[in-house]
């Protein structure tokens, strides 16, 4: 099964990291929040300000499962 799985990246310091199916879905999940706050206009990121930890923590909370279907899906067609 898929949540079974174990996936292994190797990083750029030469050191490798494996991690879990949910770890990988909630990691997607933060990057996607990312680039919804990269998308804005009105976002300053020179200073550290646009970071609210607690709105990044809901929108993984909120879009894990659907995350989680899309990665599935995604395994099975052998995209990852």
């Amino acid at each position: 099964m898929y949540m079974e799985n174990n996936y292994t990246f190797d990083l750029k310091d030469d050191t490798t990291k494996t991690m879990n199916f949910d770890e990988l879905v909630r990691w997607c999940c933060l990057v996607e929040a990312l680039n919804v706050v990269d998308d804005k206009e009105d976002v300053n990121t020179a200073d550290d300000k646009w970071i609210k930890p607690l709105a990044f923590q809901k929108y993984i909370d909120e879009r894990f499962y659907s995350m989680k279907y899309d990665l599935k899906v995604e395994v099975a067609l052998g995209n990852i």
